[in-house]
């Protein structure tokens, strides 16, 4: 039913609880995970100051092990698993970019993610996929 299923990570519990979620049925469809971490592509600005590589750096080595701990939790239930780190933004590649690009019927994803302020200005990136995806969501 489900071949490919789409699990974007960022470190939360939710997070985490998709991705358990997401194994489960990988198991029971023989579906393979595909796990991304994406990271925003604008440009950070803190105190006149403009942020670019240095930042994405950081984000890349934080999503590594967010994207391992991911990996791991799909190997111990046997499920086939690949991971990816993504730059865009994350509520577009999310909801259009990646299921095209890796064949997704379905994106499990947490219902919030790290981020309360982010959350509250830009609004969630989960209610934007729920709202825009191309594919069917599910949501833990």
């Amino acid at each position: 039913m489900y071949e490919t299923i789409l699990v974007p990570v960022d470190g939360s519990d939710n997070a985490k609880k998709a991705v358990e979620e997401a194994a489960n049925l990988a198991k029971a469809f023989d579906s393979t995970l595909q796990i991304v971490s994406v990271a925003s592509d604008q440009r950070y600005v803190q105190y006149g100051v403009t942020l670019g590589q240095d930042v994405m750096e950081s984000f890349r080595d934080r999503a590594e092990e967010i994207l391992s701990d991911a990996k791991d939790i799909a190997e111990k239930k046997d499920v086939k698993a690949e991971t990816h780190f993504v730059v865009g933004v994350p509520k577009i590649q999310i909801s259009k970019e990646l299921p095209e690009k890796y064949g997704a019927s379905l994106i499990v994803i947490g219902k919030s993610g790290v981020n309360g302020i982010s959350r509250a200005i830009l609004g969630s990136t989960t209610a934007y996929v729920v709202r825009h995806s191309t594919v069917n969501v599910m949501v833990v």
